[in-house]
């Protein structure tokens, strides 16, 4: 009972990862930016992604800056290198994805970077 008791008080009281901007994931962070070529794609398509201006220094277990690709923020979709600040890359959008409005997030680390993408529509 007491090492509950102690494992939930170091996970309240360590610091929190740098992952996200304070307010959450946003357009333009650290001068990244994101762009998806299409508004709309069906379920198990795919959208192309534009990354500029990602000044990430690397990852401490890749080699290279990289760029994680997430789905409604839940779902880890893609992993792209940086180069020269820029990335591109398709992202294939599961069959499982519901019909609707979604969004994807961006993440760099060092430093630590979090840019939302403007919505899109999954089809059937």
């Amino acid at each position: 009972m007491l090492t509950a008791a102690v494992a939930a008080a170091v996970t309240l009281l360590a610091p929190r990862a740098g992952a996200v901007p304070p307010g959450g994931p946003v357009s333009s962070h650290n001068g990244a930016k994101v762009k998806l070529d299409r508004r709309s794609v069906k379920a198990g398509g795919r959208i192309r992604v534009t990354g500029t201006g990602w000044k990430a220094r690397g990852s401490r277990v890749q080699d290279g800056a990289q760029v994680t690709v997430k789905i409604d923020d839940r779902d880890i979709l893609a992993i792209f290198p940086i180069k020269n600040k820029k990335f591109s890359g398709w992202v294939r959008i599961p069959k499982q994805v519901k019909k609707g409005t979604h969004w994807l997030r961006f993440l760099a680390s060092e430093p630590a970077t979090s840019v939302k993408s403007k919505t899109f529509k999954v089809t059937r």
